[in-house]
């Protein structure tokens, strides 16, 4: 019995949720402001580990996510800068380089992805099919920016939590990066306890033909293995192992001059 009540206890929050929003109306087309956080764990060694305390603990950017229906579009804001630099006092500067022309474009109607991925100012283009992820709803509830959200989570083969915060009234099933499958918007989302976070600042409609929503094209064309291989050799020619980080992550180079 007591398995029984909680159950509908769920069932009915959800329910009273979805009814609140679509009473409203759905936005099926717009423009999201997240800002995205990401924590920064650079090691350096021999002479250069005297400056690891001068090195920020985290990076933060401006991303926009476009969306309509039948896509998203999930791009680098071109008010955020990629690099950011620091003065030692003896005059060393350390200069840390982001790639700035990262975009992933997720066909919602043929459940494909492509993604741009700028990497040593090389252009790689990358498609695969749209991510399955597997959801379950808390029934636990906020409101962000006006709009009344409902909690999911979901873990990955390697037990990564990813903690997302969904919109019912923004009918789309689609969220930053590569968030998706939830009845609504992510507006906020966190990964593995902080380790990278995106937390929607402002909400604007926008109609499709405002948008003018492209998918990227410009670039090699590979697969994810091949592009795995590239990013892992170039890393390795620099001594740096592990290197082939994709879906929408951020690479960080840092130049150390005096």
């Amino acid at each position: 019995m007591k398995t029984l009540l909680i159950s509908s206890a769920l069932i009915l929050c959800v329910s009273t949720a979805w009814s609140q929003e679509t009473s409203t109306g759905e936005l099926t087309s717009g423009r999201i402001t997240y800002e995205e956080k990401v924590k920064l764990e650079i090691k350096l060694e021999g002479d250069a580990a005297q400056y690891a305390e001068m090195l920020p603990k985290e990076r933060k950017s401006e991303k926009l996510l476009l969306f309509t229906e039948n896509a998203t579009l999930y791009e680098e804001s071109k008010s955020t800068g990629n690099d950011m630099s620091m003065q030692h006092s003896e005059g060393m500067m350390i200069r840390m380089v982001g790639s700035g022309e990262n975009k992933i474009y997720t066909d919602l109607t043929t459940g494909r992805v492509t993604e741009q991925r700028d990497f040593m100012n090389r252009i790689f283009i990358v498609e695969r099919d749209l991510t399955d992820t597997k959801w379950k709803i808390t029934g636990n509830q906020k409101v962000i920016l006006g709009y009344q959200c409902m909690e999911a989570f979901s873990l990955d083969t390697a037990d990564i939590k990813t903690v997302a915060w969904f919109a019912p009234s923004l009918g789309v099933k689609g969220g930053p990066a590569m968030l998706n499958n939830l009845p609504g918007m992510v507006l906020e989302a966190d990964i593995n306890g902080g380790s990278r976070t995106y937390t929607a600042v402002a909400v604007e409609p926008v109609t499709p033909e405002e948008l003018k929503m492209e998918k990227p094209n410009d670039g090699k064309k590979v697969t994810e293995e091949e592009y795995r291989a590239i990013v892992d050799e170039k890393m390795k020619e620099m001594g740096v192992e592990g290197g082939g980080q994709g879906g929408g992550g951020t690479q960080m180079r840092i130049v150390i001059r005096k």
